[in-house]
């Protein structure tokens, strides 16, 4: 063995390239090791971490026919490249929703999206909308949050016949009680009148 560390033979010259070449290959081999280790950690750290729900609205909620908003969060954020999608009674395919967290266009950690028709809107009775928080192919990461909600139909308010005074032609089946002018004479509130005027 010279200085080095490296085996040495006189009379095998191609025994010091291999022992060479063997040893770059262990130091490669090593670090690309510690790589996937810390790679593979970073994603245990990622996935331990990672979550989506919707806040609003809410498990259980009654909610109106029609149009909604819906709005979450989620552990994305401008530097993860996960994305949020939304579907509604499991008419496919997921809708991207709209990102509004502080870091931009990219960052989902808050995020909301709006069911209308050319989607699909909130039927009368249970309606399960899903949230699904995913990552880059590559990482092949997927997590979910379902609620469901009932719709509600709006209730109509029936218009209520008002009788008729047929003697009068008015709405009121009352008289309108007269005011006794002997109050308004009184000097006292003649007087009070006066001020208002």
């Amino acid at each position: 063995m010279n200085s080095n560390g490296y085996h040495e033979a006189e009379s095998d010259s191609g025994r010091l390239e291999f022992d060479m070449k063997f040893q770059e290959y262990t130091t490669l081999t090593i670090v690309a090791s510690v790589l996937g280790i810390i790679l593979a950690a970073g994603l245990v750290v990622t996935t331990a971490y990672a979550f989506v729900k919707i806040t609003s609205p809410v498990k259980g909620q009654n909610v109106p026919v029609g149009n909604i908003l819906i709005s979450g969060v989620s552990s994305s954020n401008s530097t993860n490249h996960c994305i949020v999608s939304v579907i509604i009674n499991d008419i496919r395919p997921y809708q991207q929703v709209t990102s509004t967290g502080i870091n931009g266009p990219i960052d989902y950690s808050k995020w909301t999206f709006i069911a209308t028709p050319e989607y699909t809107t909130i039927k009368e009775g249970m309606n399960k909308i899903t949230a699904k928080y995913s990552c880059l192919p590559e990482v092949n990461f997927t997590k979910f949050y379902s609620v469901n909600v009932t719709g509600v139909a709006a209730k109509v308010q029936p218009i209520l016949s008002i009788p008729m005074n047929h003697d009068t032609g008015s709405a009121f089946t009352q008289p309108v009680p007269s005011i006794d002018q002997s109050i308004i004479s009184e000097p006292k509130h003649t007087e009070i009148l006066k001020s208002y005027r």
